[in-house]
């Protein structure tokens, strides 16, 4: 029984399904995360969190495509839960500094006549990932980087 389960095709499959489940939990428990802890907060937790070394390694477009199809989910577009982007950031950040890559999240803000809005997205290496949002036009006001990112950036020569 265990043995048809070590096949390279099911163990992805598990992994990707292990994956959705753990995203749906976790965003269940989003909402009560963001009332008793502060985003600064809840990133360090985050961080700090187990990494997951697996025997089958999952492509970093199949995480972030898992994640967005998860967050876009009508069930979690309801008042209840955080707005698409914050809850899309914090769901990609948690999943790929989990899975070892090395991201950064960031807030920021935007001011025109009328308007002031905010956004959240995630980028590695200075590229956004799976932002539908022109990021580039909002001012930064809060970054935080993973583990991995910090190191990675050390290992940069100057």
């Amino acid at each position: 029984m265990i043995s048809c389960l070590l096949h390279p095709v099911r163990g992805r499959f598990l992994s990707k399904a292990l994956l959705v489940s753990n995203l749906v939990l976790w965003l269940f428990w989003l909402p009560v995360m963001l009332r008793i802890h502060t985003i600064p907060m809840l990133l360090q937790h985050l961080a700090r969190g187990k990494k997951h070394e697996s025997k089958t390694s999952m492509d970093l477009k199949d995480a972030v495509g898992i994640v967005t199809r998860i967050c876009n989910l009508r069930l979690f577009c309801s008042r209840f839960f955080p707005k698409q982007c914050l809850r899309r950031a914090l769901t990609l950040y948690r999943t790929l500094t989990r899975i070892g890559h090395p991201v950064e999240i960031h807030f920021g803000v935007l001011k025109d006549e009328k308007n002031f809005t905010g956004h959240s997205w995630v980028t590695i290496a200075g590229q956004p990932v799976a932002d539908t949002t022109a990021s580039a036009r909002f001012k930064v006001v809060y970054s935080y980087s993973s583990p991995q990112s910090v190191l990675v950036s050390s290992d940069r020569p100057n």
